[in-house]
């Protein structure tokens, strides 16, 4: 965990606004879930093993309790909940998160979360609506260069279970070492299979099914040629190519690679997953998702299918760091109103009211400074221009705005300096 200094403060209140510039775009309402959820339900999906993953414990009432370590699920608990809701119902939030995680490059112990969810869809239009959303996500920020890869639960599931693997314990563990098939090579990867006692042929086979990978039409045709004896297979294809469609319709079809071996790590996901990378795939993805379909009815109060998007601030911030995107960042204030004598400070203070209420920021001397100190203050924080307030302006309610870059001052009156400072860059 860390603190955040003002520069970076700055840069995330602008990538904040542009998730939220999008998010309305399409409709979604902005909420938060509780930073604190029953224990019983954050292990409701996954079991008490993710105990070993997140902050948990007990209040001063013995209640176990959680720190979140995601946004959905505590959205779909809200959701759950409230069957007065329109359908589809479009959430969207951004929080910080915990994870009891081995800090590494772009993942922190607590980190903020982007995220939108749709529940009550069942479509893989959906699906593809979330995928967008990330999409221009992106793009708003400025990243051009980015790949979304896509896979579906389901068609790995069928998969596996063809292979012998039935539900349960080994196929989930199957699948957390298939999400790691671009964090470790594939003799470790061989290694941590044989670990969970899956056969040596069988691991070839896996390996060789989520090497598939290629343009979402091309994959669909490698497909057909494979022959799914599970029926579920069959629909995983039929949802991958619906998909396809509405990305299509979206223009977003060409941002986006159909590859196996995406599965997400999370137990809740059973249908369409996703990955989004930036062109620097070291920060690892900058957002991820899919469908959720069985995670509402775990709750007890709605059974509704549901996907969803989610990025990490903290990766993004890296990726535009790399990539120069940062707008530059602004001074603390546009103007300085410096005092001679202290009873120019309640003049100065008036003034500067005026100014904050026409949405010019703002800085007075708050320490009773000698000029020059005031100077060393302005030039230290670039504040770009400055007003001297003494008896003499006070008196003729005349005074100079000096720019600070061109050392040119201009006259003015003290009743027409906001107007003069709105004209000025």
């Amino acid at each position: 965990m860390k603190d955040i200094d003002p520069e970076e403060m700055t840069r995330r209140i602008w990538v904040y606004d542009k998730i939220r510039e999008i998010v309305l775009r399409y409709g979604f309402q902005l909420v938060e879930p509780s930073t604190i959820e029953n224990l019983e339900t954050l292990e409701a999906k996954v079991g008490p093993a993710i105990r070993n993953e997140i902050y948990w414990f007990k209040d001063k009432g013995e209640r176990s309790l959680g720190l979140r370590f995601d946004l959905t699920v505590g959205l779909t608990r809200m959701i759950a909940s409230r069957t007065d809701l329109p359908e589809p119902i479009k959430y969207a939030a951004i929080g910080g998160n915990w994870r009891y995680d081995e800090p590494q490059f772009g993942r922190y112990r607590y980190f903020t979360q982007w995220d939108v969810e749709i529940f009550g869809s069942a479509s893989p239009s959906a699906d593809a609506e979330v995928i967008c959303v990330g999409a221009d996500i992106l793009e708003n920020v400025g990243l051009k260069n980015f790949r979304i890869k896509i896979s579906n639960r389901r068609l790995t599931d069928a998969y596996l279970n063809e292979l012998g693997l039935s539900p349960g314990e080994k196929l989930d563990q199957t699948l957390r070492v298939i999400d790691k098939i671009r964090k470790i090579t594939r003799e470790e990867l061989e290694r941590e299979f044989l670990a969970i006692d899956v056969k040596p042929e069988t691991v070839e086979k896996i390996l060789d099914f989520v090497s598939i990978n290629g343009s979402p039409r091309d994959v669909l045709q490698k497909l057909e040629g494979l022959r799914f004896k599970e029926d579920k297979a069959r629909i995983a294809i039929t949802e991958l190519k619906l998909l396809a469609d509405s990305l299509e319709a979206s223009g977003r079809i060409g941002n986006c690679t159909y590859d196996l071996s995406i599965v997400r790590g999370i137990d809740y996901y059973d249908g369409i997953v996703f990955e989004g990378y930036d062109k620097d795939e070291e920060v690892g993805a900058v957002f991820g998702g899919g469908r959720y379909d069985g995670l509402c009815k775990i709750f007890g109060k709605r059974d509704l299918p549901a996907t969803g998007v989610a990025g990490g601030v903290e990766r993004l911030l890296i990726s535009l760091e790399k990539a120069g995107l940062f707008p530059k960042t602004k001074p603390v204030a546009k103007v300085f109103i410096a005092t001679i004598q202290e009873d120019a400070i309640i003049e100065a203070t008036k003034l500067a009211k005026q100014l904050r209420q026409r949405n010019i920021a703002t800085a007075i001397d708050l320490k009773g400074r000698s000029l020059s100190k005031q100077l060393e203050y302005v030039n230290a924080n670039g504040i770009p221009y400055m007003i001297v307030l003494g008896r003499r302006e006070l008196e003729s309610r005349v005074v100079k705005i000096k720019n600070m870059a061109t050392r040119v001052e201009v006259e003015t009156g003290l009743d027409e300096v906001a107007t003069h400072l709105e004209r000025l860059e």
